[in-house]
Parts: structure tokens; sequence; C-alpha cells
């Protein structure tokens, strides 16, 4: 199957240079990049930027080449990197075999990193031709994508055979990674490297304008509702009407998707209280509160008394927990969190966090917290504390690419 994939990309190679130049491009560079290291969008290039930060603590003149395939993920990567030295921020090249040749040809990297799943079979097999060592960091293969990438081993399993290291966030990431092809013997569990960005960006919180845009008065409390998604409207409604009657507490859900917000208003709104949206609204003068806005989910998880992360009480994978346990708030999620297992472990381990099934558990659960201030702070507490033992991923991964680097792969 990778014979027909070289093929047709390479066939494909002249019709998209016209209608996409800027992937087609030769790349000028002044010297050759040590490292190349490829992600996705956004979240990958935060990752991608962590990495690189770490490599750099331990190795500084290190030459990195980062190659985006979105324009957001190009963005958000030269604001993270502009001040780092001997990194050169860039768009992916198509994964067409002649295209990627001129790409390794020019750049003469010692390592090619792949970040979470940006498996491109012609990158992969170019680069690994060349004696170019072939690392995957921050390795993820959720269930979902996973299912998708079974259909295609056959594609697959010829490229990754030449993996010289795949860091994976889980034991799950693993097995899904060897079951695709990657040998066991070269696969690690590395953790999350997402959990250390977040640990930074608690220095940069100042929720105080989101205090002021709440109209938060003394003593009133929080719960939040946290990326909620598609499914769990009624959930939510169930939950905060049966919690009405608690004095002094105030609703904020937050959708995962801000266009659903009029679905959640809606089902909010014949509960008998004041339901403003948080952006086209007036918040300060609503007992419920609706987000309908991107960005301000992490700062209200800190206004939280109590924070309920959406997306595991149907099957969606779940949302992920960390965010508001390493704001030391007591956290609840659903049953559903594929996505998440290393965490949902380790807050549930450290008792931290409480797994629930139902809009009854899930009230009863936020009732005793709402009427046992100091057992929620200890849960809280807890919560921080598990989640702090998730840090230190960039790093380790860092460490990985430093090996090759520094030395030849291990036999």
């Amino acid at each position: 199957m990778y014979g027909i994939y070289r093929l047709l990309s390479g066939l494909a190679e002249k019709t998209l240079a016209r209608r996409y130049p800027e992937r087609f491009s030769a790349v000028a560079v002044d010297a050759p990049a040590e490292v190349w290291m490829h992600a996705a969008s956004v979240g990958e290039s935060r990752v991608a930027a962590a990495i690189v930060r770490r490599l750099l603590e331990l190795r500084s003149r290190t030459r990195v080449f980062l190659t985006l395939q979105t324009e957001t993920g190009l963005s958000e990567a030269r604001k993270l990197l502009a001040h780092l030295q001997g990194v050169r921020v860039e768009l992916a090249p198509w994964d067409g075999p002649c295209v990627v040749r001129d790409f390794l040809e020019r750049l003469r990297p010692r390592v090619l990193a792949l970040v979470e799943t940006e498996l491109w079979p012609n990158l992969m097999r170019e680069a690994v031709g060349r004696g170019v060592s072939l690392l995957i960091l921050n390795g993820r293969l959720s269930p979902r994508s996973f299912t998708r990438y079974r259909w295609l081993i056959p594609l697959f399993r010829p490229v990754v055979r030449g993996v010289a290291l795949a860091g994976v966030i889980s034991e799950e990431d693993g097995e899904r990674f060897r079951i695709l092809g990657v040998p066991a013997e070269r696969i690690v569990v590395g953790g999350n490297a997402k959990h250390d960005l977040t640990f930074e960006r608690i220095g940069e919180l100042d929720p105080a304008p989101l205090v002021r845009r709440l109209g938060l008065g003394p003593g009133e409390r929080v719960v939040i509702f946290g990326s909620m998604r598609v499914g769990e409207e009624d959930l939510v409604r169930e939950t905060v009407a049966a919690l009405l009657g608690e004095e002094g507490v105030r609703f904020v859900v937050v959708p995962r998707h801000p266009q659903r917000a009029p679905d959640f208003y809606q089902g909010l709104s014949g509960l008998g209280a004041t339901v403003a949206f948080f952006r086209r609204g007036d918040p300060s003068r609503a007992r419920i509160v609706v987000v309908d806005e991107v960005g301000s989910l992490f700062g209200l998880y800190a206004l939280a008394e109590a924070a309920v992360v959406g997306g595991g009480f149907v099957p969606k994978g779940g949302q992920n927990p960390v965010e508001p346990a390493m704001l030391g708030k007591p956290v609840i999620f659903g049953p559903h969190m594929e996505n998440f297992l290393p965490e949902v472990r380790t807050l549930l381990a450290g008792k931290g966090a409480v797994q629930v099934g139902t809009a009854g558990e899930l009230s009863s659960v936020l009732r005793r917290w709402l009427r046992d201030p100091a057992g929620a702070r200890e849960v809280g507490r807890r919560a921080f504390s598990a989640a702090r033992r998730l840090r230190g991923a960039s790093r380790r991964y860092a460490e990985m690419l430093l090996r090759f680097l520094n030395g030849p792969p291990p036999a």
C-alpha cells in the first residue's frame, strides 16, 4: 500500500504545487538544522515549543527547524519561540517524495521528531533512508483515531518500523503504536508535555477581570461546568436545578464549542433563575452564566469552588481534567474519559477527583462539597498534589532528543 501512496502523492505534486505554492517552495537555510521537528496545529505547536525550550536549556546551541501544518499553528509557534536563537518555524511541505527529498537535502537534520500523531509516510521513509534518526514525541493515538489508523496498517507498518524511539503519552498509546508497527522495544512512556504548559500558565493567570465581569460578591461561590459537549445539556440542567436551593452559589456553564451556548442557555432558562450569556449578556446580574466565547475557561476554573469537566458524561472521550486540578480545585468527571486515562488514574488514585455517571450522583457530590467547604478544599489540595506528578514530560522528551544528538541511536 505504501507504494501506491508514494505513486499517487508524487503524481499530485505538480497539480498541487500550482494551488498551494507555499507547500512546495524551496527552503533557503544558512546552516543545516540538527533537528527537524514537525507538528500539526495550535495545540501541537505548544507541545513542540515546550520541548524545544527544554532542549535548548540542555544544549543551548542546537539548531531546530519546526514545521506546522496550519497557519494558526505557524503563528502560535512563532509567537512562542520568537526570542530563541537557532530556531526557525515554517509551514510544512507537502508529503510528496520529491518535495520531502528537497527539504531533507537542504536541512540535512540528524533527527526528525514527529509530535503526537503527525505520521507522514514519505517524510518518514525518506528520512530513515538518509540515516536520519526518526523519533515520535508526545505520541498519542486516541481510540477514535486508532480506529482509522488500523485500516491503514499496510500503509504505515513499513514506515513506522524505522522509528528509532517513540516517546508516548500512556501505556495505551504505546500499545496502539505497537499494533501499528513500531517495535515494542523502542516505545517509552514519557507522559503528556501539555501539562507542563498548563503549569506555566498558572503564573500568568490574573482572575481579577473575570471576578469583575461576573460581579462576584463577598462569600459567593461558583460551580464551573467546563468543556461541556453536545448531549450533556440535560445533565447540566438537572444538576443546576437540584442545587439552586444552595444559597450564595452561582453556576457558570462553558460549552466546549461556543456555538453550542444557545442550546445550554435554552435548557437552563426555564429553571426560574436568572440566566445570561457571558459575552452578549450581563453576567454580573445572573445566577446562571453561559459562556459564549473562547479562552476564558482556565481563568474561570481559578474561581471555582468545584469543577465539573465535560465530555465524559457522553461517549466523547472526555476533556482535560488536569487544568482545574492544577489550580487546586476538586474535580468531577463522567465515565467516558478514554482520551485522558493516565490523568484520570492519577487524580482518582490521589483522591483529588470523583467519577460519577448520572446527574443525581453529580448533584450529590457537589452538594456535599458546597456544604463542607473545608472538605472540598482538602479534595482540591489532593487534586493539586496529584496533578504535580504529571509534570516533566517536556524535559523527558528533550532528553530523548539529546540522546540522538549526542551519540548514535541505541542498538
